[in-house]
């Protein structure tokens, strides 16, 4: 009966046995997560700790960064003050003045005593009242000047225009406005179209790159247009740093830049020289050798005149003798003619001479041609027995002429292809038979090398009047270093492109070259308004 029992209903010790396995299994379970969650807070532990000590040393590395920079921070800002303290210091205002445009005040250059002191004053003052309104105000800080000016032509400029009595008077005003105060200068250039415009533009440019200049007054460059292409490179600045000084009127082009326009009517001429504005030969003087017109005389008979009239004697008194003689006034004639004394004895007829007659008489004058004479006494008013031969000399040649525009850009005479001729071949057989050298454009075009032997190029070479006409062809496609600005007479290159239509567009050399722009002119630029003849000191205005 009790085995019965057991079958038919469930033992209370086996699952009293199931249920403690089953929580066993449970807390196992429990145990092995919460094994497993303190392993991996253990881990987090660990690696935060890493974390902590890596970011303690970023940390401590950061802080001696910021001490550091804050130090290096701080000696820099030490150092900008003392640097801005400096150049405050040593900040200077600047006027750099073209002499041959803008010329001082008549009442200065005529005051040979104080005007130089005078105009320094008035040149000072002028500059300090407008730095007042322009925040550059400090009542000590430097003013430079510098004057660039061809002091001999400028003496000769204003005495020709009566400013001056004697052209040592500018000299000696120059020497004393330089002596006037430590930072003024006048500067003499010497003889050149481009010396003052150069020094003007290097300084220019020296002085607006310099951070302690504080403002750059230019005087005497609006006058024409030589400075503009300089100019327009210092246009767009916000500084305003640049300041042009109008003397005599300006051209329209400059009011178009921007800058700043002033006058200083007390310092300087508001208006050109009398011989600025229109250059007259009529003034011209002949100088001791100007030829003299002689009578002829043929044979013993009387004098005979010449078919051209000739200047009258007129009587004097010997200081010797005190008797009248009479001399002969030079006039200038196309021919000159030289005067040399030979030996008292008559030179006997040769057989280019076969009529010549022996002079007579103890006084007269030999034409060298055997058969003409005139009395020495006569002409020289001398009663020593004596001849005197008068040679004709080689006919002078020609100055030669630059033109210029009203840019102030050098204008060449038109030049064309040489015409196709056996010259043509020759001239190429030539060049080709001297390669690797070339030929000497001083030697050929010039008629000088300054090298002489000692140069690298051809000066051997015999070269016809139609194969130099070639070559002086071939040298004028190229560019004068010294470009529209040239001053040399016997220049033998171009100063624009010679070409007239040019059809090379930017293959042409003369197209947008670096230093002076694009040198094809317009036909207007093409009209000279301005001569220069080799010899005279001053331009001729033709327009």
């Amino acid at each position: 009966m009790g085995s019965s029992i057991m079958l038919n209903g469930s033992d209370p010790v086996s699952s009293f046995s199931t249920e403690a396995t089953n929580r066993l299994n449970h807390y196992y379970q429990v145990d092995n997560e919460r094994q497993s969650f303190i392993h991996n807070i253990l881990e987090k532990i660990e690696a935060d700790s890493k974390k902590i000590n890596e970011l303690e040393l970023d940390l401590a590395d950061q802080k001696r960064s910021r001490a550091s920079y804050q130090s290096r921070a701080s000696t820099l800002e030490n150092e900008v003050e003392r640097l801005a303290h400096q150049l405050n210091k040593d900040s200077f205002v600047v006027v750099l003045i073209d002499g041959d445009g803008a010329k001082f005040a008549d009442e200065f250059l005529r005051d040979t005593v104080a005007g130089a002191e005078r105009a320094a004053i008035k040149l000072k003052q002028a500059v300090r009242e407008n730095l007042r309104d322009t925040g550059v105000s400090q009542d000590d800080i430097p003013i430079i000047v510098r004057v660039y000016a061809n002091l001999n032509d400028l003496s000769k400029s204003l005495r020709l225009s009566q400013v001056t009595d004697f052209d040592d008077q500018m000299r000696l005003f120059a020497e004393r406005f330089t002596n006037s105060r430590a930072d003024f200068d006048f500067v003499n250039v010497g003889k050149g179209k481009e010396n003052a415009d150069s020094k003007i533009r290097r300084m220019l440019n020296h002085y607006y790159r310099n951070i302690q200049c504080k403002k750059i007054f230019l005087a005497g460059c609006c006058h024409d247009n030589g400075y503009l292409h300089d100019l327009r490179d210092y246009t767009g600045a916000a500084d305003d740093r640049l300041v042009l000084l109008e003397t005599t009127p300006a051209e329209p082009a400059f009011r178009s830049l921007g800058f700043p326009l002033l006058r200083f009517d007390d310092v300087f001429r508001s208006e050109p020289l009398t011989n600025e504005t229109k250059h007259s030969f009529s003034t011209m003087s002949f100088g001791p050798h100007s030829p003299v017109e002689t009578p002829v005389a043929t044979g013993p008979g009387p004098i005979a005149r010449p078919t051209q009239p000739i200047q009258k004697p007129s009587t004097v008194v010997s200081p010797t003798a005190q008797e009248p003689r009479q001399s002969f006034t030079p006039r200038p004639t196309s021919t000159p003619v030289s005067v040399s004394t030979s030996s008292s004895v008559p030179p006997p007829a040769t057989p280019e001479q076969p009529n010549a007659a022996p002079p007579r008489g103890p006084n007269v004058i030999s034409s060298g041609n055997g058969g003409t004479s005139i009395s020495y006494a006569t002409a020289g008013g001398v009663t020593d027995f004596q001849n005197v031969t008068v040679k004709a000399p080689k006919p002078k040649k020609l100055p030669k002429i630059i033109y210029y525009n009203s840019d102030s850009y050098r204008i060449d005479s038109p030049t064309q292809h040489p015409p196709r001729t056996p010259a043509q071949a020759s001239y190429q057989a030539k060049f080709q038979s001297i390669k690797p050298s070339v030929f000497c454009n001083d030697f050929y075009l010039k008629g000088r090398c300054k090298w002489g032997i000692s140069c690298d190029k051809t000066h051997d070479a015999e070269l016809t009047g139609p194969e130099l006409a070639i070559h002086r062809y071939k040298a004028r496609t190229s560019l004068c270093p010294a470009g529209p600005y040239c001053s040399d007479y016997d220049c033998y290159l171009s100063h624009h492109c010679p070409r007239a239509p040019c059809t090379r567009g930017e293959m042409c050399p003369f197209y947008d070259t670096d230093k002076f722009g694009d040198l094809h002119l317009t036909k207007d630029q093409l009209q000279p308004t301005t001569r220069w003849t080799e010899g005279l000191d001053l331009p001729e205005h033709i327009r």
